[in-house]
């Protein structure tokens, strides 16, 4: 651990020994450096069911929540858009973000330094909210309700238990895992054969993601949030080099995609 913790705190480190969340002077990297971290997003398989994520509630402060760069409920949303990101069997739609781009694109106020622009969305058919509580005995009920956007019906719901202290990316993972079997519940999902088994577990396993990875991936979200791209960049590489953490990964490919031109309407 301390090892890792090391590790992660060097590569975090710009040239004036700043983290990736702190002021201070960040390494740059060639565009074609960027390029090579733009990796696309899965084809989607026909029949992916186009899906966003809306609230995330956390009805107590989680026990990472207080050594977060970002609210902890933002920060379990985006592990559980980066773990939807990498599927093929989910059209995962950005819609936090998004709609704040085009609310304000449509007041006209001028786009913040390095911000992409909002484009096109595909819009989302399904919307995803997760409920968290503890609820005695060390633990805590995981909720996941799925609402059909066009009507703002509940199309379906799934419900688990997870330890009160689960991780964030063990709980992220069996998150996405719920909303998977709501999904086929629904008749909406593709066969995929995933490469990652730990991506979605059928019941709650503990990551063994490093705690400081997690912080960095934190760090990286909150640059990312301010379009601090080389910030951003440098927090998602150190997270991800820690290792088995598939989902610093795919926020760093998003991060490029969107610091080389792209839009979060194709997210």
């Amino acid at each position: 651990m301390a090892g890792v913790a090391a590790t992660l705190a060097l590569a975090c480190a710009g040239p004036g020994g700043s983290s990736a969340g702190a002021p201070g002077r960040v390494a740059s990297v060639s565009e074609a450096e960027w390029r090579s971290l733009a990796t696309p997003r899965p084809a989607f398989l026909p029949g992916a069911v186009r899906l966003s994520v809306a609230d995330v509630e956390l009805l107590a402060e989680p026990a990472w929540g207080a050594r977060a760069a970002v609210p902890a409920r933002l920060g379990l949303a985006e592990l559980v858009a980066a773990g939807l990101l990498r599927r093929a069997d989910v059209h995962f739609v950005e819609r936090r973000r998004f709609a704040a781009a085009v609310d304000a694109e449509r007041s006209g106020a001028p786009r913040p330094a390095g911000a992409p622009a909002a484009g096109v969305s595909p819009g989302a058919e399904l919307s995803a909210s997760v409920t968290w509580l503890p609820v005695g005995g060390g633990r805590a009920s995981l909720e996941v309700r799925l609402v059909a956007t066009a009507s703002g019906a509940v199309a379906g719901a799934r419900r688990t238990t997870v330890p009160e202290d689960a991780d964030p990316v063990g709980l992220a993972r069996v998150t996405v895992a719920t909303i998977l079997v709501a999904l086929a519940e629904l008749g909406r999902l593709p066969t995929w054969s995933d490469l990652i088994a730990a991506a979605a577990p059928a019941e709650y396993v503990a990551s063994g993601v490093a705690a400081v990875a997690v912080e960095g991936f934190f760090e990286g979200l909150a640059a990312e949030e301010a379009w601090s791209w080389e910030r951003a960049r440098e927090a998602y590489q150190a997270a991800a080099a820690t290792g088995a953490f598939f989902e610093a990964s795919a926020a760093l490919a998003r991060a490029a995609r969107l610091r080389l031109g792209g839009t979060l309407g194709e997210g």
